[in-house]
């Protein structure tokens, strides 16, 4: 029965190695790669997008291949990215990739091309372009990137472009060719073992007996005289006893086959189990795997684009301060925006020139985003200046458009905190608690700035310079001048949340956490009956109105920086700024 057994077994053996060595050959040609079947994006697709998560393959590389009348452009960058470039966009997306069938995908539709060229942006980790390209990936690495195809035109798509994915299986030729010798020997001990089972059989041990006891005449055949009976018996004597002699020898020899029998057995078995436990471990070899789609991530920064953006927004906003304005609010956003507008209509009142701020080291870092927009915190300390560094706010809406700086202002470099990083670059985003801290810290600084007295509060909320002092000089000034006001109103608001939320900006630091916040307040100021109003020089370069009027409105702008600490809470300003200045009836 064991050898009964051990023939299925050995024959089971064989088919399941032959099977999958057969069905690996058919696929899999002597060059060991594996491809799908040439297919073509479908037309008016701006691009073509593969996740190489969903290649269900592990332990290899694989290659897409596009190819087209004119030139392309191919690059790899996070699916975040992708994601937000791509929406409202048509283009083409892989769903399931199975070899040697063509790639299965989905056509979404949109516009037939985003406002920015693919070949533009800023976060491609990788790019080429041409009309025959190709991108070669591991299927181990866990990059959370995929694969773009796009025209290099930006106003072309890819009708007519033939994409392809190949696979190099790794030795997957010379491992069928084993695995088909291993089937040769499972089949040969299968065959072993069933003809010794079979000639193992009870009813052919009887036959073998029964043939043993053959010889001339028994005693039940027909005989002679007495003499010759004796004569009989005396020759069946003998033979038995040679019979006797002989079945010992036999049962000898066949001792001596049944252990060499089973020793070719043991080797035979050790063969196929080895050739089993082969097939069952991992080899270096392709090895296929179910996809596992997981969510994209990336952090708000890679190595070196703080400073690579910094950079070029001091170039191109010192050209904006210098004439240039139309490049202004490509590179900055409110509220730091509508302060800069005003600096520059200030600056040509009096006839003077801005220039940006050059930096010789910048520190910067945000958290990780599953999607946009995005943002960072940065510092920059001024090339000449080690009392003051300019803290900033990077914030980008999606990834077609550009990062732009939201909030700065100089803080001395003593409040400068210290951002923490962790492995992925990232920096851990400020929780709940901060963030309904920066809220009452806002709440506490409006009242300060519409009454000059500082409030009770039990946050431990400190000011840490003399930008809020100076408002309050501001308005003391503007409601002494009796001939020209007989009433002074001061009312703040914080910053619409609802346009940039400030104070859910936040990131943890060594000591504590960081964000930023602003107030805008408006003096109103009743003219006297009969007075005269000479607003300044400053006043009237924002003036958006006529002196005409019983009552001026001065709109300003009072930026800070909020650092929260286990010790104490502290607000941190720089100064106040003039938005607007406009008389109402």
């Amino acid at each position: 029965m064991v050898r009964l057994i051990l023939a299925a077994f050995s024959a089971i053996v064989g088919l399941v190695c032959a099977a999958l060595s057969l069905s690996a050959l058919s696929v899999v040609g002597a060059d060991d790669i594996v491809d799908t079947a040439p297919s073509q994006v479908h037309d008016g697709a701006y691009a073509f997008v593969l996740n190489p998560q969903l290649v269900p393959f592990e332990n290899t590389e694989a290659t897409l291949q596009a190819s087209g009348d004119t030139d392309l452009f191919m690059g790899t960058a996070s699916g975040v990215d992708v994601d937000s470039y791509l929406t409202g966009i048509a283009h083409e997306e892989v769903t399931e990739i199975e070899f040697p069938q063509a790639l299965k995908t989905r056509f979404v539709d949109g516009e037939p091309a985003p406002l920015n060229d693919a070949a533009g942006r800023d976060w491609w980790t990788a790019s080429q372009t041409g009309s025959q390209l190709s991108h070669t990936f591991d299927l181990d690495a866990e990059s959370g990137e995929v694969i773009v195809v796009a025209p290099a035109d930006p106003e072309g798509n890819l009708d007519g472009v033939d994409v392809q994915l190949k696979m190099d299986t790794g030795g997957v030729f010379p491992a069928s060719l084993i695995g088909l010798a291993i089937a040769i020997l499972a089949f040969g001990a299968a065959a072993y073992f069933l003809l010794r089972w079979l000639d193992a059989r009870p009813g052919r041990r009887r036959r073998l007996r029964r043939e043993y006891g053959r010889g001339g005449s028994g005693r039940g055949g027909s005989g002679g005289s007495g003499m010759s009976d004796l004569g009989n018996r005396a020759k069946d004597l003998a033979g038995r006893t040679a019979a006797s002699a002989k079945r010992a020898t036999a049962r000898k020899n066949r001792s001596q086959r049944t252990a060499q029998r089973a020793r070719k057995a043991t080797g035979i078995g050790s063969v196929v189990t080895l050739g089993v436990l082969a097939g069952c471990s991992p080899l270096p070899v392709a090895q296929p795997s179910s996809p596992n789609l997981t969510e994209f991530e990336r952090p708000a920064l890679r190595a070196g684009e703080a400073g690579e953006f910094l950079t070029s927004y001091t170039e191109r906003l010192d050209a904006s301060l210098k004439g240039d304005e139309d490049q202004l609010d490509k590179i900055q956003a409110p509220p730091l925006l509508d302060r800069t507008r005003a600096e520059i209509l200030i600056a040509k009142a009096g006839k003077t020139e801005l220039s940006a701020v050059n930096f010789d080291q910048i520190v910067a870092g945000g958290p990780s985003f599953a999607e946009y927009p995005m943002w960072f915190i940065a510092f920059g300390k001024p090339a000449e200046s080690d009392e003051t560094v300019q803290a900033m706010l990077v914030t980008r809406e999606s990834a077609g458009e550009d990062w732009q700086v939201t909030q700065s202002l100089f803080v001395p470099q003593e409040n400068v905190p210290t951002l923490v990083a962790g492995g992925t670059g990232a920096v851990e985003q400020s929780g709940k608690e901060f963030t309904e801290l920066g809220t009452t810290a806002n709440e506490t600084l409006q009242q300060y700035l519409e009454t000059g007295e500082i409030p009770e509060n039990d946050q431990s909320i400190e000011y840490a310079s003399d930008a809020f002092t100076g408002f309050r000089d501001y308005v003391d000034e503007m409601a002494g001048n009796d001939e020209a006001f007989e009433d002074t109103k001061v009312t703040c608001d914080p910053y619409d949340q609802a346009t940039v939320p400030l104070a859910s900006h936040g990131l943890k630091t060594e000591t504590g956490d960081v964000s930023f916040g602003e107030v805008r307040c408006a003096i109103e100021l009743k003219v006297r009956s009969g007075g005269s109003i000479d607003v300044g020089e400053e006043l009237e370069a924002v003036m958006t109105s006529d002196l005409e009027g019983g009552r001026l409105v001065i709109s300003t702008s009072i930026p800070y920086m909020l650092l929260g600490s286990e010790q104490t809470n502290l607000i941190v300003g720089s100064d106040w700024f003039l938005l607007e200045a406009q008389t109402t009836d």
